[in-house]
């Protein structure tokens, strides 16, 4: 017997889905867009430049109107909240307008870098001003100059950087020829926005291994189906591995015919404690490090999470985080430059969590989403689990504790 679980709908798809929408030549019509924190950050800042949106069948269609015009900036501060899509993209939005506006967000975002897209587009002729910490928001951008048809990004540090130029270039002039340079991370979610760009018609080829080029034309309103969400998955599938029962979360494609990089959890939880060691590159997957080092609690090996130093530079340092607060559990993490290594729980520790008289171990998710979720699935093995600010899910998956509860309960029946 198995538990249907219901997942939401993909963020990054979400995410790419209004921009293109936004900037399309033509209305467009998104089916299931995920509503969260994030995507209604990115509404209110799209909103601002111009374009409407229209809700119907409560919440499941939305009707996307672009701009009559994108030249004209908005007067007022843009506030992304904690939406790294939302600042980052309405960033390279600079590239269209013709007068000067400030992004914002809450005091995480304002500690997140965002210098290696601001420098590119300071060569792209963007007067960019930080004005708070250096590399960070929040900031003040002015278009200067005609965008030039070439650039060199750094794409070590985030995958999110490339598909901004990505998302506006097929409205520059001459389009763009882009050079990422570095470790190119997340290659899934570039890929993800490539596809979505084809899909409205764009023309996007790969010229090398670091080489994009972008023709004119701006992309096609269309309707865009958005998929369940791999990423929300991953936690649905690690509470199944975590309590020994068969979760399916419903609605996803298979991995094979996703665009989605997190499908790759299906693999790697299936190769966990398959060898002598457990060793997950993270590399292009790097959300999937939450859910992993909750399950690698549970492992009968220790596993090494590597490829992840990028995960530092997210809404919370997440491998300081996973570290520090599953070590107040009497977890044994070994903290690395690039991920985790993580020891598998002893079975009389998380017995002693299970006693009644048991003391209560708070986390704190760092305002987190992925941190909450991931202390979350935990919790179904050590239910002296308690989670600071359990609302911050609503970044990504609003109903996660409602399906964890659901979870739980079945898992109890088996």
């Amino acid at each position: 017997m198995t538990l249907l679980v219901r997942t939401p709908t993909s963020k990054s798809m979400t995410q790419r889905a209004l921009v293109l929408a936004a900037l399309a030549q033509g209305p467009s019509e998104l089916h299931d867009p995920l509503d969260c924190d994030d995507s209604r950050h990115l509404r209110s800042m799209l909103e601002a430049f111009g374009t409407t949106f229209v809700e119907g069948e409560a919440g499941r269609r939305l009707w996307v109107h672009p701009a009559a015009s994108l030249r004209i900036a908005p007067a007022r501060a843009l506030h992304c909240g904690n939406a790294g899509t939302a600042i980052r993209f309405g960033a390279a939005l600079a590239l269209l307008t013709d007068g000067p506006f400030v992004l914002d967000g809450d005091a995480h975002m304002q500690r997140r870098p965002i210098g290696p897209l601001t420098e590119c587009l300071r060569t792209m002729g963007i007067r960019v001003e930080h004005l708070g910490h250096p590399g960070c928001p929040p900031m003040r951008l002015e278009r200067l100059l005609p965008a030039p048809s070439v650039a060199s990004l750094d794409g070590s540090l985030s995958s999110q950087f490339a598909s901004a130029l990505l998302l506006v270039a097929p409205l520059l002039p001459n389009g763009l020829q882009l050079e990422l340079t570095g470790r190119i991370v997340s290659r899934p979610y570039l890929d993800m926005t490539i596809d979505m760009l084809r899909a409205g018609g764009v023309d996007v080829t790969w010229q090398s291994e670091r080489e994009l080029r972008v023709l004119p034309g701006r992309p096609r309103g269309r309707i865009s189906i958005i998929e369940s969400d791999w990423s929300a998955a991953a936690f649905i599938l690690a509470a199944g591995r975590i309590t020994g029962t068969e979760l399916v979360p419903m609605g996803l494609l298979e991995p094979g015919a996703s665009r989605q990089g997190d499908a790759a959890v299906v693999r790697w939880l299936a190769e966990l404690d398959g060898a002598a060691t457990n060793e997950v590159d993270l590399t292009d997957c790097p959300d999937l490090i939450a859910p992993l080092a909750a399950v690698a609690l549970f492992a009968r090996r220790p596993t090494r999470l590597r490829g992840a130093a990028h995960t530092r530079w997210k809404e919370c340092d997440r491998v300081a985080v996973l570290a520090s607060e599953f070590r107040k559990l009497g977890a044994d993490l070994i903290e690395h430059d690039d991920g985790l290594t993580v020891n598998p729980m002893p079975s009389a520790v998380i017995e002693r969590t299970c006693e009644p008289a048991a003391e209560r171990v708070l986390l704190d998710p760092h305002e987190d989403h992925r941190m909450a979720m991931a202390f979350g699935i935990a919790s179904l093995r050590m239910p002296s689990i308690r989670i600071k600010n359990k609302g911050c899910v609503s970044k990504s998956f609003p109903e996660f504790w409602d399906v964890l509860e659901d979870i739980r309960a079945y898992a109890a029946t088996r």
